[in-house]
């Protein structure tokens, strides 16, 4: 079976929105709004829950739903505490390091927990907990690919050219190394392609 007859055996879909249940719907909805700038789009009740609707992008109606109903404890996650039990991570992506250290900027200025800024090689990153434990991170992709999983932690003391001048560096030595488009050209023919269609009506 060739490529393309793949794509014809998949669903035409893309990613569009997540659901978050919630113990408590104040100090989540302030997060979002206040911290990640998201705009509340509509709230309400449906299914014995309260939900806030949340995005940031006219064209979505949601990206983030806020619903009440988690349970009051979870266990942690057994294999690293940095990580949801159930929603092992959220990730948002920015658009540059200076977007970056903007991010860790509010996270410390809102009482952020579980900071942990982090270096992947195809991306710097920053991880930390919403109000209720669960795992976020903040992302800019680099402009190299090697393999993953990587991680080693990023230094916000040095500039941002000495970060990306000590990652070019790292990845050039590691194991799968090429520059990001080169990987993105290859893999791209693998994937299932999502198409807008127009409306049959």
């Amino acid at each position: 079976m060739n490529a393309a007859t793949e794509h014809n055996n998949a669903p035409n879909l893309k990613f569009s929105h997540m659901g978050l249940s919630v113990k408590e719907l104040e100090p989540m909805e302030a997060f979002y709004t206040n911290v990640l700038g998201f705009t509340v789009t509509d709230r309400g009740t449906a299914g014995g829950m309260q939900l806030v609707f949340l995005s940031r992008d006219p064209l979505d109606h949601h990206q983030i739903v806020l619903a009440s109903g988690r349970p009051p404890r979870l266990p942690p996650n057994t294999a690293n505490p940095q990580f949801g039990p159930s929603i092992n991570q959220i990730s948002f992506k920015v658009g540059s390091l200076d977007d970056l250290r903007d991010i860790l900027k509010r996270l410390n200025q809102s009482g952020g927990e579980s900071i942990f800024p982090a270096n992947h090689g195809v991306a710097w990153s920053i991880y930390a907990h919403d109000p209720e434990g669960n795992n976020l991170e903040f992302f800019v992709d680099t402009e190299w690919y090697i393999t993953q999983p990587f991680l080693i932690p990023l230094d916000f003391s040095k500039t941002n050219a000495e970060i990306f001048e000590l990652t070019k560096s790292m990845c050039e030595s590691s194991e799968g190394y090429q520059p990001y488009e080169q990987w993105r050209g290859a893999i791209a023919p693998k994937m299932t392609p999502y198409v807008e269609r127009a409306s049959s009506h």
